[in-house]
């Protein structure tokens, strides 16, 4: 499956959003990783209580809440809004 976003991809990512509301489904947000702290982007696939389940559009290559378990709220940093791609916003 191709990548949704690409190496190069500028986002706009809003960290205030979930002051207000929970995440969804199916929302791209930015979190850190569980296991490095580092800065990771991924989907979320399911929701249970506080916990959410997240994967990456490469299931094939990537780690996700397979490998490091559910992440909760306060792990996600933030919902991507905005993607600027070589000279178009979408």
């Amino acid at each position: 499956m191709e990548p949704t976003y690409k190496s190069g991809d500028r986002l706009f990512v809003s960290r205030l959003i979930y002051f207000f509301r929970e995440p969804r489904i199916k929302e791209i947000v930015v979190l850190g990783d569980p296991r490095t702290g580092r800065l990771i982007l991924k989907r979320i696939e399911g929701a249970s209580g506080d916990d959410y389940f997240v994967s990456d559009d490469n299931l094939e290559a990537s780690t996700d809440s397979r490998t490091f378990g559910p992440v909760t709220k306060k792990d996600i940093l933030g919902k991507v809004i905005l993607r600027y791609r070589r000279g178009r916003i979408k």
